[in-house]
């Protein structure tokens, strides 16, 4: 936070900032530090735009590849998808680096942990199951190919 050591003798606040709290991948981070020499003010933003600051989506394929238990394994799938459906750069980025491949590797090395859920996830964002519409399209032809039609 580049804070003067003499700022640790006067105690810090932190006002959390709560004006709108949403759900789910519009949830914001942020707040506001009240010290000795000053305010300090961290900028709000959604998860999945902080996600883009700090490493994109190999933030979260280092999640998936980090899990070893259905449980991990299932929520960071389950962020893997919330994130990418809500952050199109995150979606430009996957493209250009190629990192469904990765992520197919990932799934065959964890195909023990696969269960109904994942695969629902797993269709989800390649756009085989979409509940907002009636008929059924490939959104997502990368992530088809290297995750469904690869799949064993």
């Amino acid at each position: 936070m580049n804070m003067p050591t003499n700022e640790s003798t006067v105690p810090i606040r932190i006002l959390y900032n709560i004006a709108a709290p949403y759900s789910g991948p519009a949830r914001t981070i942020g707040g506001v530090v009240i010290g000795y020499l000053g305010v300090r003010i961290f900028v709000p933003n959604p998860v999945s735009k902080t996600i883009e600051y700090i490493g994109g989506p190999n933030v979260i394929l280092g999640l998936i590849a980090m899990s070893n238990d259905i449980e991990s394994f299932c929520a960071s799938v389950k962020a893997f998808v919330c994130i990418l459906k809500s952050n199109k750069q995150i979606q430009n980025e996957l493209l250009r680096t190629r990192a469904y491949q990765i992520l197919g590797l990932l799934f065959l090395k964890k195909r023990h942990l696969i269960n109904s859920h994942i695969l629902h996830l797993t269709c989800t964002l390649v756009g085989t199951i979409d509940t907002v519409r009636e008929s059924t399209a490939i959104i997502n032809p990368a992530a088809f190919e290297h995750l469904l039609c690869e799949f064993e």
